[in-house]
């Protein structure tokens, strides 16, 4: 450079546009990779909050489900209680009964025996 290119008010003001310009385009960009950058971050937000409440949601219907499952495992189990107290019931309805057909099978043979020996028996 010469020394005349250092005086020149002109060639310095150039420079200076110059420079600011490319500032000025350095500070765009970086505003538009910012606003980008905040978008991006709000898109991820509202996709990781959308995905919780998916989740939740699912969870929700799965405790449903699972309580829904729970109520009638213990329906069944109720009904097959009941069944077995019924059952067990019946059971000494028939051990009482066998009881009572012992009972009278005793009866009718000692019955029937008496029988026998009046019939077997010679008038005297």
């Amino acid at each position: 450079m010469t020394h005349k290119e250092f005086s020149d008010p002109n060639h310095d003001t150039h420079e200076e546009g110059g420079a600011k310009t490319e500032a000025n385009r350095r500070a765009a960009e970086y505003s538009r990779a910012l606003a980008e950058s905040s978008r991006a971050s709000s898109e991820t937000k509202r996709e990781r909050a959308e995905q919780e409440r998916v989740e939740a949601e699912n969870s929700r219907q799965v405790s449903e489900e699972s309580r829904s499952i729970m109520e009638e495992q213990r329906l069944a189990a109720e009904e097959l209680r009941q069944v077995a107290e019924e059952a067990r019931k019946a059971a000494e309805d028939l051990r009482a009964a066998a009881s009572d057909a012992r009972a009278a099978a005793k009866e009718v043979k000692n019955l029937t025996g008496g029988i026998q020996d009046m019939t077997t028996k010679k008038p005297g």
